[in-house]
């Protein structure tokens, strides 16, 4: 009885016990860019997480979810399947004093998000912000020659994964999804896709079935944008906790014919032209 309880316990722990991915990149940037005329360059990496292949026992609990929730599709990976922090340093390689964000975004099995690849504003709106990422992009002070370390925590990786899935199959727009916390929602209600009104003002409504916490899709891969005002360095390690089991064990190292591959579609809106009057 004493050794089941043990081995009962150990199962316990390992689930909260952290992996550690150290990303296989550093990235560097913050020197003229000829390619860009000669602005400062910024980099950007991505981490795919190695999930093992789903099992059939796996697939055929989504089935059996995926039908009971029709037309919602239920993912592989859900939100609380897996626990996710990013650790990042900055090092400062200039003799003055700079300053760094860190942006971050990622892909869930369904979608990839790059906001610098949309535009929301309205035609002729040269004023209007720029699409955001889905957390950081806060201006951090390196001084000169220093390191500086941080952290996007579990709850921020777990608000830009349902974030993400707003904006995505909710057609929620970034502003409204990145502005608002929705890590503890329960559920939320998809949009028509955006359009334009005859006065160039974004319209919506709402349409289909509201999508429960159970189908929510969890980032699947990390992306980083590094955009330094100075020649600067960052790398960064991920660390998972994994809930469900789902992770291998070899991480990085996985042969990929044992890891899931996901082809996730690029998040690309199209507001299209104003209605004539």
């Amino acid at each position: 009885m004493r050794r089941i309880l043990l081995l009962a316990a150990l199962v316990g722990c390992n689930a909260n016990d952290p992996m550690y991915i150290q990303a296989p990149m550093t990235m560097e940037a913050g020197t003229p860019d000829p390619a860009n005329m000669g602005k400062l360059s910024q980099a950007k990496a991505s981490l795919q997480l190695p999930i093992k292949t789903e099992t059939a026992a796996d697939k055929k609990a989504r089935d059996d979810l995926s039908a009971k929730l029709a037309p919602i599709q239920v993912p592989y990976v859900k939100v609380g399947d897996l626990e996710v922090d990013v650790e990042w340093t900055i090092k400062n390689l200039d003799t003055n004093d700079g300053v760094a964000d860190v942006e971050l975004n990622g892909a869930n099995e369904l979608f990839s998000y790059d906001p610098s690849m949309i535009n929301l504003a309205p035609p002729g709106d040269d004023e209007a912000p720029p699409t955001p990422g889905l957390s950081g992009d806060i201006p951090i002070h390196i001084p000169a020659g220093a390191t500086v370390s941080g952290l996007f925590t579990e709850d921020d990786v777990r608000e830009a994964s349902v974030d993400l899935d707003e904006i995505t199959r909710g057609n929620i727009t970034p502003f409204r999804a990145t502005l608002t916390i929705d890590r503890n929602q329960q559920s939320f209600q998809p949009l028509t896709a955006p359009t334009l009104d005859a006065n160039g003002q974004i319209t919506q409504s709402p349409t289909g079935p509201v999508v429960p916490r159970s189908a929510f899709a969890q980032l699947t891969r990390i992306d980083l944008v590094f955009k330094p005002d100075r020649h600067m360095t960052l790398s960064f390690n991920v660390r998972v906790r994994d809930l469900r089991g789902i992770m291998d064990d070899m991480l990085l190292a996985a042969k990929p014919a044992e890891l899931q591959m996901f082809d996730p579609m690029a998040y690309a809106p199209d507001l299209g032209a104003p209605p004539t009057p």
